[in-house]
């Protein structure tokens, strides 16, 4: 999947919300791939974020979504407003993450 199609599924799954320019997409598919790469590969500090596979193209697209829907209110389990107080059902992303195989390898 190309850049530019990321950014175009990133910006179906937030409902083409105004706010999603190309710019704020990118930044977010990149915190979702730094992400990932922590999960990927544990005991791998060579790998970059342009190192996720691509057969996880789609589970990158969703996590950058999140984050960007969690900037404002959706995802949360409980709000209270004068003291802007928001719970989030799953912060950690692990229903997302949990779809990830770490790659490792046996021996030096």
């Amino acid at each position: 999947m190309t850049n530019a199609e990321k950014i175009a599924m990133v910006k179906t799954l937030v409902e083409n919300d105004t706010e999603a320019t190309d710019a704020v997409v990118t930044v977010y598919l990149t915190l979702a791939s730094n992400t990932m790469i922590e999960r990927l590969y544990p005991y791998d500090d060579s790998k970059t974020a342009s190192d996720v596979p691509e057969r996880y193209d789609t589970i990158q697209c969703e996590l950058a979504a999140r984050y960007f829907l969690r900037r404002g209110g959706q995802g949360e389990i409980s709000h209270e407003e004068n003291g802007v107080n928001r719970t989030y059902g799953s912060v950690d992303d692990e229903d997302i993450l949990k779809r990830l195989t770490p790659f490792a390898k046996v021996g030096g």
